[in-house]
């Protein structure tokens, strides 16, 4: 059994639950890259949390939370470089028992607890962008943003209000799921 997509979330739920228990009305926690926020800022306002460059340094935006998790999955930090000189990512397609290859090079899910999140970036991540944004529309409690190989941005709606592109990253297309 392999709990790595469910651990880290679980385990951030339950720090969670226990700080919240102890009076603890403001924290982020990053549990390994995933994140979870415990209410806002002691200024009251939203945290703020970088979205990482996968195709060079720095971020490519700025995600505002308040009360949330956000998970990122993809195949970008844990793989191997074959004999064959190519790379080959951690997350297995469930149906060919292989590495994932698709267009994605990140999803991030953001929604209210950790399990969840650490559960849908990786299967959305495995089954792709057109699955993740049909998956998506039928269970909008939560909410995606997704960086493909070729460098376009696709936000659901709701978190298109949430999220800032910095300016080096401009030209990118971000393309707002409805």
């Amino acid at each position: 059994m392999d709990l790595g997509a469910v651990g880290k979330g679980y385990a951030g739920d339950l720090v969670t639950e226990l700080l919240k228990k102890r009076g603890i009305t403001s924290a982020v926690l990053d549990i390994g890259g995933n994140i979870q926020t415990i209410g806002t800022q002691p200024d009251g306002t939203s945290w703020k949390l970088g979205i990482r460059n996968l195709f060079g340094e720095s971020t490519i935006g700025v995600l505002f939370v308040a009360n949330k998790a956000v998970v990122t999955s993809g195949n970008y930090e844990r793989y191997f470089v074959g004999d064959d000189g190519k790379e080959y990512g951690h997350i297995i397609n469930p149906e060919t028992g292989y590495p994932v290859e698709n267009e994605l090079a990140s999803i991030t899910i953001i929604t209210d607890e950790g399990k969840q999140g650490d559960v849908l970036s990786t299967a959305l991540y495995a089954k792709g962008l057109e699955s993740a944004i049909e998956y998506w529309r039928s269970h909008s409690d939560f909410n995606l943003i997704a960086v493909t190989d070729d460098g376009e941005i696709y936000l659901t709606e709701v978190i298109a209000e949430d999220f800032s592109l910095n300016s080096t990253f401009s030209n990118m297309k971000v393309n707002i799921i409805e």
